[in-house]
């Protein structure tokens, strides 16, 4: 009766052993950061565009929604806008905006400092205040940046962008409709921008 209640212990202290450990390796595994599933993140943003433009270096802002579908990689999708004075006319103000499909992949995920690169692909518009015309264009859009998470769940960034756009039609309100006009040649509408960002994930 000893003898079997001693293999009993033995065996049961065994599993629960390798048990433990099993445990302990599949916590190990897991990320220290909630890399994955839904997250969000807005900021605010300079964009400057170029001289062609004529536009002064505007301030704006950006919300961005995205899902990790691994630790390292993740999709985002960005509304963002700004604001710009005419560089040669005081109180002449565009609106700049746009909606950007982007991919991000982190090069480091367990540190707290975590820096990533951008690649995607962006729809944007300009428009006067005030006027009924707008400028529609599309173009690649690039970025580089590092998030300093201080927690699972929330962390800090900033991001260098760089839109390489072209304007390739104007709209314009005439009243009963709008009146779609092909720009030939496309006007370029490269644009160089920096956020500051908080994100939660």
């Amino acid at each position: 009766m000893v003898a079997t209640m001693s293999r009993f212990l033995f065996g049961s202290a065994i599993i629960c052993y390798f048990g433990t450990v099993s445990f302990a390796q599949e916590r190990a595994s897991e990320s220290r950061f909630s890399h994955k599933g839904l997250k969000a993140a807005i900021a605010t943003a300079s964009f400057d565009m170029i001289d062609e433009r004529g536009l002064e270096e505007g301030e704006g802002g950006s919300l961005s929604i995205g899902y990790g579908f691994s630790d390292r990689f993740s999709i985002w999708a960005t509304f963002l806008g700004s604001e710009h004075e005419l560089s040669i006319r005081e109180g002449n103000l565009y609106d700049f905006g746009g909606v950007e499909l982007n991919f991000q992949h982190k090069f480091e995920t367990e540190q707290n400092l975590q820096p990533y690169g951008k690649l995607g692909f962006g729809v944007y518009a300009l428009e006067q205040r005030g006027s009924n015309a707008v400028l529609i264009g599309a173009g690649i859009n690039l970025g580089l940046g590092v998030d300093y998470f201080f927690s699972r769940h929330f962390g800090i960034g900033a991001e260098l962008m760089y839109k390489k756009l072209d304007y390739f039609e104007q709209s314009e309100d005439v009243g009963r409709g709008d009146l779609v006009t092909d720009l030939d040649p496309n006007l370029n509408g490269d644009t160089l921008g920096f956020m500051l960002t908080l994100t939660i994930q």
